[in-house]
């Protein structure tokens, strides 16, 4: 019997290795290989995810206001189906608007702001000017309105209100997002004027919506919308700016507020008829 030792046979398995980190190349040839419509699927399905994420999180804030039992009654049926899961709401909304207007501009007024500036404004343009989205601020109260305007001759109001400084905060986190839905409102939610933003890879939708049944959309450049947001950052999550001395009150509606009246305030302006001269 032979005391040399065994020599490894050929068959053995070698010992394990730890794999090798696949290099750029290699990875986007593993993509090259994939089918179109492999792809495709994959993208449906990581968006869906981030929708799904979204409606979720909108059924909480609901919950939060107490609208969650008035959904079915009272809510827009577009929004009743997306919550409950019937609709895709970004592909219900582009279908509707397939035609809305890229806009890929903008610009603010006022340039410069100082103590005296009550109102400024972000102005979103399309490229041949026939379409524009403004962005009015009211500093003292945070008061937000946006105007749609086509062809300089219709416009559409929104009066979207005042919404407290954290959910503007959220908000804006919610657009800085690649994907995902991000709805603009305040506590009475479809009651009153909102807005819905859809951010893709490409470019943004927004949509405005009224109950007194008015609607508008475009598009955005996500160029535009970085702008916007550091506008709103300058503008929107700081703290209101001090009263104008002399200037006319802004109501909780961004409405100008009459003046006080000189009258003393025992002066009765009730109607009598017996001092009717007759």
């Amino acid at each position: 019997m032979s005391d040399k030792p065994d020599k490894p046979s050929s068959t053995a398995k070698p010992a394990h290795q730890p794999s090798r980190p696949k290099t750029a190349p290699e990875i986007n040839k593993d993509y090259d290989e994939i089918p179109v419509e492999e792809l495709i699927r994959l993208t449906r399905e990581l968006t869906q995810r981030i929708t799904n994420a979204d409606r979720q999180r909108l059924a909480l804030e609901l919950k939060e206001t107490g609208h969650q039992r008035t959904i079915q009654t009272r809510a827009p049926i577009t929004l009743q189906q997306f919550f409950t899961g019937e609709i895709d709401l970004d592909t219900e909304l582009a279908m509707r608007f397939d035609h809305a207007p890229l806009l890929s501009g903008i610009s603010f007024h006022p340039k410069k702001t100082d103590i005296h500036t009550r109102r400024v404004s972000a102005i979103l343009k399309a490229q041949d000017g026939s379409a524009t989205v403004t962005f009015d601020l009211h500093l003292q109260t945070g008061l937000l309105e946006t105007i749609f305007t086509l062809n300089n001759m219709l416009s559409l109001r929104f009066k979207i209100g005042t919404i407290n400084k954290a959910d503007r905060r959220r908000w804006m986190d919610l657009m800085r997002r690649k994907s995902g839905i991000a709805f603009l409102w305040t506590k009475k939610r479809w009651e009153s004027d909102y807005m819905v933003f859809v951010v893709r890879e490409h470019f943004a939708r927004v949509y405005a919506f009224s109950p007194d049944r008015h609607e508008a959309a475009a598009r955005i450049t996500l160029d535009v919308v970085d702008d916007l947001l550091k506008w709103l950052d300058n503008y929107w999550l700081v703290e209101p700016t001090a009263e104008i001395q002399g200037a006319v009150e802004i109501d909780a509606d961004g409405s100008d507020a009459p003046p006080p009246s000189d009258k003393p305030n025992d002066e009765d302006d009730s109607f009598d008829p017996s001092k009717m001269q007759w």
